[in-house]
């Protein structure tokens, strides 16, 4: 327990300058990580696919819908 008050007072400074810098940097990356023109970009292909297949899915489902329809 050498610390003075004022070295205690830095070292608390630095680490809150730390601790900010660290939530910067995690809001960046939840920012990238979140934005799907992004993921579009790096991955066009599948995120082709992946549309096509909800299409599908839905085109599916849809027509399952009419069939069950009672006529008349």
């Amino acid at each position: 327990m050498d610390e003075t008050a004022d070295q205690i007072r830095t070292e608390i400074e630095q680490t809150r300058a730390r601790l900010g810098q660290d939530l910067n940097d995690l809001e960046y990356k939840v920012k990238q990580e979140t934005d799907w023109r992004l993921h579009v970009r790096r991955r066009p292909w599948q995120f082709l696919g992946g549309v096509f297949a909800a299409a599908m899915l839905l085109g599916m489902a849809s027509s399952g819908r009419a069939r069950c329809r009672p006529t008349g």
